[in-house]
């Protein structure tokens, strides 16, 4: 059985970026960016005005303050996006917009509300700093700057970056295409009255809306009984696309048939097992561009492996920088106690208290639990036959993004 981080390890090192493609700037969003973007042009691209107001020359003030007030001759109005070559003489200004380019004779910008007009003469009441209130070419963004490094992902920040470069095309990378199947003899449909024995299938509302959110797209969403020709054939229909998530059936019990029905399709192996809690039956192959992961069929199982094993594939095929959230640390609220063979990846409430971090474990870790999904927002690492750790104790924690209830701790 192989340890979380070589299991990982073997996940991560058989997956690849997917291809690259040009995407229209509009339809870029959510995408990972395939390529560094450096600045072409400095940002400002020109001295212009932060206000709206009057384009002056500082030394022209220096003695205005109370009742020694100054008088400049107004030269005109300046407009954004309509460049007009002006110089300002000795105890001249000109009124100007915000964004308006600034003359070169003129090094400060007095804002319009602190100044009073007199025919085509302006009065100003106090001095003005050089350079206040002007936008200088280059200060935000010099040119030659790598501004956006390959991989990040494309967000409503990123996408006026992109436009302020002129990139009307953007190179990205492809989204993977993902089949989810869930299996079991068990399950009824969202809208049935379960009969005894039966519960309603939730992992593959919960899977789709992790794929989705992983910024993947769904190829289709399937509850399948154990019945061993339906499940061959909708786990051969799934191979088209570039990743298939199996939920159940990945065990050792008699109506198990998903890991021997895979083999018989050619899907190679890497590896059935990690010394995790929960999750342990966690499958991965792959056949041709395809790769398969079976996933427990207990909710809580099945959400804590895609968040820790699947979830970084994905982001890894989409070309993204981050593959997963790091690790954080954080004290205990609660004592744990001593911990089992495996590591044990517990759902908790994590909470900021001042400084630090504070994490309470959930009180009821059920590899079935619905309820500790929808109460957790973090995972905490208890490693492997660890000794007990009372309150206080520093632990690595993984936060979730997951809105929850939180009583304070």
């Amino acid at each position: 059985m192989l340890s979380y981080e070589s299991g990982k390890q073997l996940i991560l090192e058989n997956v690849q970026p997917l291809e690259i493609e040009n995407r229209l700037l509009s339809q870029s969003r959510g995408f990972a960016l395939a390529g560094d973007i450096i600045a072409s042009h400095p940002m400002p691209l020109f001295n212009n005005s932060a206000v709206d107001g009057y384009a002056v020359r500082s030394k022209d003030l220096e003695q205005s303050s109370g009742s020694a007030r100054t008088r400049l001759k107004n030269l005109g109005y300046l407009y954004a996006g309509v460049p007009e070559l002006i110089e300002l003489d000795q105890g001249c200004c000109v009124q100007i917009a915000t964004g308006a380019p600034v003359p070169d004779s003129a090094d400060a910008i007095v804002m319009k509300e602190d100044v009073e007009l007199d025919g085509d003469e302006v009065i100003f009441q106090q001095p003005i700093a050089p350079q206040e209130n002007v936008r200088f070419q280059g200060e935000d963004i010099a040119e030659g700057k790598m501004m956006l490094p390959s991989g990040i992902e494309i967000g409503s920040a990123q996408l006026a970056l992109l436009a302020t470069f002129g990139h009307a095309q953007v190179p990205v990378f492809g989204k993977p295409s993902v089949s989810i199947i869930s299996t079991g003899n068990e399950l009824v449909d969202v809208d049935r009255q379960p009969e005894p024995g039966q519960i309603r299938e939730s992992n593959r509302f919960m899977l789709e809306g992790l794929v989705r959110e992983a910024g993947c797209d769904v190829d289709r969403v399937l509850m399948v009984p154990d019945d061993p020709l339906k499940l061959k054939a909708e786990f051969e229909a799934a191979m088209d696309s570039d990743v298939i998530l199996i939920s159940g059936g990945m065990s050792v019990g008699d109506h198990d048939f998903a890991k021997p029905l895979l083999k018989e399709l050619g899907v190679e192996e890497i590896f059935w097992k990690v010394s995790v809690k929960p999750g342990k039956p966690l499958f991965f192959g792959k056949l041709e561009k395809s790769l398969i992961f079976g996933l427990p069929g207990n909710p809580a199982s099945s959400y804590v492996i895609f968040m820790e094993f699947t979830l970084p594939a994905l982001r890894r095929m989409r070309g993204c920088r981050l593959l997963e959230k790091d690790w954080v640390e954080a004290r205990l609220s609660d004592a744990v106690p001593p911990g089992i063979s495996r590591l044990h990846l517990m759902r908790g409430q994590l909470n900021a208290q001042g400084k630090e971090y504070r994490v309470r474990p959930l009180p009821f870790q059920g590899s079935h639990s619905i309820s500790s999904l929808v109460e957790a927002n973090a995972l905490i690492w208890i490693d492997p036959h660890s000794p007990a750790m009372p309150a206080g104790t520093p632990v690595k924690v993984r936060p979730l993004d997951n809105e929850i209830v939180m009583e304070p701790f």
